[in-house]
């Protein structure tokens, strides 16, 4: 692992082979402290683009995860590369179009594992889990998302692929809505 001068690391660097295996499970309810674990991580990263405070114990705050995870509609996965937890995804219907099936409500790969190929991958399996009408949005400051989302939306739309810029949650975002279809012979 290459440093800077001045730059100190307790975290053993991830070696990656040329075609890491990467594995999207379904998350079980004794996995779900480890994605609000990774949620952390998530909310570093966004409040390089929006304002996320820390609690006063240091840690960001969550809103009560409980009851999103007990709502029939949400589906959250563990990302592995590997042998490795690399990050999640959840799938829910918090949608601004009631004709949304699916909105992307998290996605997460820790940046070991970026610039690999690995995000495009495994956001791709994860829409192609859920054919439907969906729904994609990123913050517009978030230059690394806008690069992102489109090459993985073209991938996996069928059809038209519609965007809007617009205000969530107090937000300038990019919203795409899409559609993913039923795999072949389905």
């Amino acid at each position: 692992m290459e440093t800077r001068p001045g730059a100190f690391s307790d975290s053993i660097p991830v070696p990656l082979p040329d075609s890491p295996a990467l594995r999207i499970e379904r998350a079980a309810p004794d996995d779900l402290p480890r994605i609000e674990n990774l949620m952390q991580f998530y909310n570093y990263d966004l409040s390089e683009w929006t304002p996320v405070a820390f609690a006063p114990e240091g840690r960001y705050q969550l809103r009560p995860k409980a009851p999103y995870w007990a709502q029939p509609d949400v589906h959250p996965f563990l990302i592995w590369v590997g042998d490795e937890l690399a990050g999640f995804a959840v799938v829910d219907r918090d949608c601004e179009d009631s004709r949304s099936d699916h909105n992307m409500g998290y996605f997460f790969l820790a940046r070991g594992y970026r610039g690999h190929g690995l995000a495009a991958r495994a956001a791709g399996e994860v829409l192609a889990r859920f054919p439907g009408r969906w729904e994609v949005y990123h913050l517009m400051a978030n230059t690394p998302a806008a690069q992102f989302w489109p090459g993985v939306i073209r991938g996996r739309a069928a059809g038209e692929i519609d965007r809007e810029v617009r205000t969530l949650h107090g937000d300038e975002c990019c919203l795409y809505r899409f559609t993913v279809a039923l795999p072949a012979g389905a």
